[in-house]
């Protein structure tokens, strides 16, 4: 939705463009859609840190009622389907960014973990049995928004998580200090 926002507004040319909404009128004011989005980042992440212990955290996460916020309300029902089932199939599927973003993760997490372990020993910064860290990969930083991370949930773009594995190991353990 942002990059849908970028394309209209910034007149940018971003994937997925202007093909999901054909008609601007649909979208909300510039500034309005902004703040929506950083209330609707705020209540995913809030709800997530609510629902961290389960088997499944993920499972009760309502994304859809918080993404449906970010379309005029008297938009035409048929926009807001076409452009959530867009963003499902290419995040969702079995060979979306999703499964892709965890499959890639998994090979360097067991490294992560290790480092960031031997950095809370080295600095004699004590964790609880009860602390969790979950480490939430984006698949590119929002432009409107900055994630917060906390001494629960940690926020990376999949390209920093690449290329700055050092920096992050670092802002982890601060978050701990």
């Amino acid at each position: 939705m942002e990059n849908i926002y970028e394309c209209y507004n910034q007149e940018k040319e971003i994937f997925p463009g202007k093909s999901l909404i054909s008609n601007h009128r649909e979208l909300l004011e510039y500034d309005s859609f902004k703040e929506n989005l950083n209330l609707c980042w705020d209540a995913i992440v809030k709800e997530y840190e609510q629902h961290q212990f389960k088997d499944n955290p993920l499972g009760n996460i309502h994304f859809r009622d918080e993404y449906n916020s970010l379309l005029r309300r008297d938009s035409d029902p048929h926009t807001f389907e076409t452009v959530w089932n867009a963003f499902s199939l290419w995040w969702w599927s079995e060979f979306g960014v999703k499964t892709y973003m965890e499959r890639y993760s998994d090979l360097f997490i067991p490294d992560l973990a290790e480092q960031i372990w031997e950095g809370l020993y080295d600095r004699h910064i004590e964790v609880d049995d009860d602390s969790s860290l979950y480490v939430m990969l984006l698949f590119k930083q929002p432009v409107m928004i900055i994630p917060k991370s906390s001494n629960k949930l940690y926020f990376s773009s999949i390209n920093d998580f690449v290329h700055k594995k050092e920096e992050i190991v670092c802002n982890v353990i601060d978050l701990f200090a």
